[in-house]
């Protein structure tokens, strides 16, 4: 077996172990209140709204907290900015700069580059999810990337490759660091703080002014 194909292998592996590890608290943020709002088929601006807002506040908090720390491992990183696009949307489906600078940012604790890795992987992983949410909320909102849904456009045509080198970037770490534990255990934390926040924000949040004209 050559070495490359063994580095692939061992990619595999723990890739799929990442996955099952972190399978059950990934169903449990799947099946919370506004995860599930903006799935259903008639969801509204305000459920759309509640959800970005709600979002806003992991999004800018990994890129303030955590890129800083990968930044030697993730190399691309200036290329993975999400929060601006979040601030896009809310302010073209009705949201002011002010109800945007009042939204809460949470903050992640974090010891090791392994467990920013792990935090990073959830965040990197909601742009797959986003190709479908795109196409949902564009059927039933219509919203488009350039007016209201830049956040769940993400990368656009470039989500699958920028995925793929986030998985090789973080696989060579652990291949080289023998972290598999400390980042398979940070991204289950993860996707429980995520959906603890989703809940405690999603039930402080208030109706918000809506932009009547989506789709003109």
């Amino acid at each position: 077996m050559s070495e490359a194909t063994a580095f692939n292998t061992e990619q595999d592996l723990f890739f799929k172990q990442l996955r099952q590890e972190t399978a059950e608290s990934h169903q449990s943020l799947e099946d919370n209140r506004l995860s599930k709002a903006i799935l259903n088929p008639s969801v509204s601006i305000q459920d759309y709204q509640t959800y970005l807002a709600a979002l806003f506040g992991v999004t800018v908090a990994c890129e303030d907290q955590i890129f800083p720390a990968i930044s030697h491992v993730i190399t691309d990183l200036p290329d993975r900015y999400k929060s601006r696009l979040i601030i896009d949307d809310l302010l073209a489906t009705g949201f002011t700069e002010a109800e945007i600078d009042a939204l809460p940012v949470y903050h992640f604790e974090f010891s090791s580059v392994a467990q920013a890795l792990g935090i990073m992987y959830v965040l990197e992983g909601s742009t797959l999810g986003g190709r479908f949410l795109y196409k949902h909320t564009h059927e039933v909102l219509g919203l488009k990337f350039e007016n209201g849904a830049s956040y769940f456009w993400g990368y656009g045509t470039q989500t699958g490759n920028l995925w793929k080198s986030f998985i090789s970037a973080l696989t060579q770490f652990v291949e080289e660091h023998e972290e598999r534990g400390e980042v398979i255990a940070s991204a289950k934390n993860t996707f429980t703080i995520i959906d603890n926040w989703l809940r405690q924000t999603g039930a402080a949040s208030v109706t918000r002014p809506v932009v009547t004209d989506q789709h003109e």
